[in-house]
């Protein structure tokens, strides 16, 4: 069929539902995939490039850390490794370039990183994987057809997405509450209880688990409930701070023979994170708030967070902002 593989792929979607570990799941499935099926003995080679890192303020130093990047991947790719290029926060270093006369980083980088990819030493054998939460920010040099071949969204995990997270952090071997063992009749029972009454908590719907209004160029307005803004890596926190709890109980009563995560833990987990919502932008500024959304930036007209439930209904017109 004369196929050309895909150079690059995006990864876009919201923070903390796992787009890096993603790229390192395809480097390792990738290699192992060639060595069982195509024999060939090859080992991966991952390069985790944060894109805030190679930002400097002296000028040309930044082009030439892309160089080096390139350089290293043809190099190990030479020497039978198969390389992976993998660009975190891509936007920060890919943005969109500005027509303006005075010096801009990205009105140099991303000409580098274009020709890099596809000058007259193409790349062979390397993949590139971009990772960001505001793909709409990356330059349309670099997205076009022959360099970032493929788009892939990585969305916020639904109900039955989060009772799978919830059962890897919530894990066969975790000690369980000693009273909630014996009423489900054994640990794995208790276990999925735990984990179906967690999921149902952080995915309920009620005037208190609100978090948002988000109101579209459409004309129609939408309500986002906590839920709503889920992600791998805050199942992991709550996780995190219901063991936290089943520990400093146990220290504190002094039954570290009988501790064990409880039911209670968790849902007290559930609310304590939504209580203190770190990971939401404390603004109510659009461009914040537009990193967490699963929304177009295009169609979003204002966003208006709950805390502005409480003020009053002229305060509360002029909380939200209009781009």
């Amino acid at each position: 069929f004369q196929y050309s593989t895909p150079k690059g792929f995006l990864l876009y979607g919201p923070p903390g539902c796992g787009k890096t570990l993603i790229g390192k799941a395809t480097a390792y499935s990738l290699v192992q995939h060639l060595r069982e099926e195509e024999g060939l003995h090859v080992q991966e080679y991952f390069m985790h490039i944060k894109g805030p890192e190679i930002l400097n303020m002296w000028l040309g130093e930044t082009e030439r850390m892309v160089r080096e990047i390139f350089a290293q991947a043809r190099q190990k790719r030479k020497e039978g490794y198969l390389p992976f290029i993998f660009i975190d926060e891509a936007e920060s270093i890919l943005g969109t370039r500005r027509s303006m006369r005075s010096h801009n980083i990205t009105n140099t980088v991303v000409p580098m990183f274009c020709t890099e990819m596809d000058g007259i030493e193409s790349l062979q054998d390397v993949v590139i994987i971009l990772a960001s939460n505001r793909s709409d920010l990356i330059d349309p040099a670099i997205l076009r057809p022959g360099r970032i071949d493929r788009k892939i969204k990585v969305a916020r995990p639904d109900h039955e997405s989060a009772k799978d997270i919830f059962g890897l952090y919530l894990s066969e071997d975790l000690p369980l509450d000693p009273a909630a063992v014996s009423e489900h009749g054994s640990a794995e029972a208790a276990r999925l209880a735990f984990i179906e009454v967690a999921a149902r908590t952080l995915f309920a719907r009620t005037e208190e688990t609100k978090v948002l209004e988000v109101a579209l160029r459409s004309g129609r307005t939408e309500s986002l409930h906590f839920g709503d803004l889920a992600s791998g890596a805050l199942i992991d926190n709550i996780v995190q701070r219901a063991k936290e709890a089943a520990i400093k109980r146990a220290i504190a009563e002094n039954t570290i023979e009988q501790a064990g995560v409880s039911e209670a833990d968790l849902l007290e987990a559930v609310r304590a994170e939504y209580r203190e919502n770190e990971v939401f932008p404390p603004t109510d500024s659009v461009e914040d708030w537009l990193k967490l959304l699963d929304y177009d930036p295009e169609n979003v007209v204002r966003v208006q967070p709950k805390t502005a439930h409480s003020e009053r209904p002229r305060d509360r017109a002029a909380a939200g902002r209009v781009i």
